[in-house]
């Protein structure tokens, strides 16, 4: 009996306590914690061109670090490049718990430039392209982590090939799940 009533009490005052959700947490009880983590897979210069690409944030889910890496291989013909492509870089975001802007800056693989035969036996082989590049893109998390990302923007190619020192289109498209 003498339990029963203590758990009752405790249930009371649990009730009528002045602290509210917003208090013990420092934000509404309605809004989610901030994000923490991101892990997608697409494609992208974000995303090494195919790959996956992990994102950590900070400053509350508005700012946050990104790493991707992938595979390029545009083709079955020898004239381009391929393998191992890595990205890093940074997002700013707008608030939102669901829906998101951002602005990216990376350094990424922004383009590629095919092996070139020039008459008279000489040949200018294929390059990987990288760069800095800017980017800006939405981002959609729902309350149970699915996470879809899209952006476009341009780069700046820097190598030795004469498709280099110009700028390219950059895109990216991503599906995975954010960890809040």
């Amino acid at each position: 009996m003498l339990l029963r009533t203590g758990i009752w009490t405790l249930f009371a005052l649990a009730l009528s306590s002045p602290l509210t959700a917003q208090e013990a947490t420092g934000r509404p009880a309605n809004e989610p914690t901030p994000r923490q983590f991101t892990l997608t897979a697409g494609v992208g210069n974000a995303t090494g061109w195919l790959g996956v690409q992990g994102e950590g944030y900070f400053l509350g889910g508005r700012l946050s670090a990104f790493g991707g890496m992938g595979v390029t291989k545009p083709g079955t013909t020898e004239a381009y490049p391929s393998g191992l492509t890595v990205a890093v870089g940074l997002r700013g975001f707008t608030s939102g718990t669901e829906h998101r802007g951002f602005l990216e800056v990376s350094v990424s693989q922004i383009a590629i430039a095919e092996t070139v035969a020039i008459p008279g036996n000489y040949t200018v082989d294929g390059e990987r392209l990288y760069g800095p590049g800017l980017q800006v893109g939405y981002q959609f998390t729902d309350g149970g982590g699915f996470t879809f990302m899209a952006s476009t923007g341009a780069g700046y190619g820097i190598g030795r090939h004469e498709y280099s020192g110009s700028f390219h289109r950059m895109i990216g498209v991503g599906l995975g799940y954010t960890w809040r």
